[in-house]
């Protein structure tokens, strides 16, 4: 009985000192956008890599159109989905047939990971016109085409580009990139993105969406406006932008401008085209916090046939306007 007794104090006590001094790290939100950020790694504080997201089952149910999945991932990897019918005929390797699509970048999409589907004819198409193989110590077919940022002549062909000069294939997923970077990031290497605040937040933030796309806040204009992040999202029937990071009077500053922003009579700061025109009335904006990280949510429903308005305040340059207090 005492050396039982013993063993057990033996097993415990490493336990609970493990415990003292440190929080239980917080569980990640739940959906599909979180448990894809749980294999997206290359992260660091404050949001420092942009991310998009979609699945295109789940997009097509709800309604979004490949065009606006395109968008979601960003330029460069939107190029691959506008490219599908072409990426289909050449290497039988369709973007649109695939589980998961998943960008990571900044104003651009750095590399581009395909779940779902594998990429043999396209991976023997760049071996063949000059891509070196090798496999990686996980057991990856990995190929490297020409310098960093070179888009293989196969790629370009087909209607691609900025992607595909470092690459890795399994038969369950595709990854095309612009560096060893973006590649590794997309491979889940150096951490993973749930792990940090700012995007656990951004997924809460975002909830039920379809397709979305993050981005920094130096690759909105390449200016500081006091945030980390902001998140896009559409879904069903709504869309959603999500503002995170920066002081708490920071964030009710922003939300301030957001609602003047989003207000009916409002026009887009860049473009001057009335918002009635592209959103019904009546935004609502709130404020919280998550996980310590200030959260300001904007949510819109978009008039028919004008899906797409929140990443189409990233493409023009409008949303760091919309956000910035006067």
């Amino acid at each position: 009985m005492p050396l039982r007794t013993g063993i057990a104090f033996a097993l415990v006590l490493p336990a609970l000192l493990a415990g003292c001094g440190s929080d239980p790290e917080p569980a990640p939100p739940p959906g599909p956008l979180a448990a894809a950020l749980a294999e997206v790694g290359g992260g660091g504080e404050q949001g420092s890599l942009g991310v998009g997201w979609t699945e295109p089952a789940l997009a097509r149910a709800a309604g979004v159109t490949p065009e606006l999945m395109a968008a979601a991932l960003g330029p460069n990897a939107q190029s691959v989905v506008e490219a599908a019918p072409e990426l289909r005929r050449r290497f039988r390797f369709d973007p649109l047939s695939a589980r998961r699509l998943v960008s990571v970048g900044g104003s651009y999409a750095f590399g581009l990971r395909l779940d779902g589907i594998g990429g043999s004819g396209l991976g023997a198409a760049l071996v063949a016109t000059g891509g070196h193989p090798k496999r990686s110590t996980e057991g990856l077919d990995l190929v490297d085409v020409g310098p960093y940022a070179q888009v293989p002549q196969p790629l370009l062909r087909a209607g691609v580009f900025g992607l595909g000069a470092r690459d890795a294939f399994t038969p369950d997923f595709t990854v095309l990139a612009i560096s060893a970077t973006s590649r590794a990031a997309l491979l889940g290497h150096d951490g993973r993105l749930i792990e940090e605040p700012d995007y656990r937040a951004a997924a809460d933030c975002l909830g039920d969406v379809a397709a979305a796309r993050m981005v920094s806040e130096r690759h909105l204009l390449s200016v500081e406006v006091g945030i980390d992040l902001v998140a896009a999202g559409l879904g069903r029937h709504g869309e959603t932008l999500c503002v995170l990071g920066g002081t708490a009077e920071r964030a009710r500053r922003t939300a301030d401008a957001l609602t003047d922003a989003l207000a009916p009579g409002a026009r887009d700061p860049r473009t001057g085209q009335p918002l009635s025109e592209l959103i019904e009335p009546g935004a609502e904006v709130t404020v919280s916090s998550h996980d310590g990280v200030s959260v300001v949510r904007a949510a819109v429903t978009p008039l028919k046939g004008k899906r797409g308005f929140f990443f189409g305040t990233i493409a023009r340059g409008s949303l760091v306007q919309m956000i910035t207090p006067r």
